[in-house]
């Protein structure tokens, strides 16, 4: 299924001009929220990503809360691997929550709905690396 196309039935590919939260500016604006609040779309967008990776060993997939939760999820399954999310820990970065478990050297995907800086999906990355995960990409 075509990715693109999808944001455009949801309505979440949006044209025009944007000022970002980063700062910057873009033509084009990806609204994820509009496009993964349908399963079967959201299901159809982690398939996709699922295939760029099917040939890597991927334990769990990793995504910044909130906006990433259902994307991390979504990946996961197409993937058959387990779906986690990291959350502000209150002093700038982000942790696991309790009961979500990364193995030393469990290899990880890291997805994000939007991204402007990546700040949000750095500081996930971190937090599985800190519990000894392994970036796959």
């Amino acid at each position: 299924m075509d990715v693109l196309e999808l944001y455009r039935r949801t309505g979440a590919l949006l044209e025009g001009h944007f000022l970002l939260r980063s700062g910057l500016h873009s033509p084009i604006f990806l609204q994820s929220a509009a496009l993964l609040q349908h399963p079967l779309y959201a299901e159809a967008v982690g398939e996709a990503l699922g295939k760029l990776f099917e040939d890597e060993k991927v334990d769990f997939v990793i995504g910044p809360a909130l906006g990433g939760v259902i994307l991390s999820f979504v990946v996961a399954r197409a993937l058959g691997a387990r779906a986690l999310f990291a959350e502000k820990d209150g002093l700038g970065g982000m942790t696991l929550r309790k009961g979500l478990t990364v193995n030393p050297g469990d290899r990880f995907l890291a997805v994000e709905d939007v991204v402007t800086t990546g700040e949000s999906v750095r500081k996930a990355i971190q937090a599985a690396e800190a519990r000894g995960g392994v970036l796959v990409w």
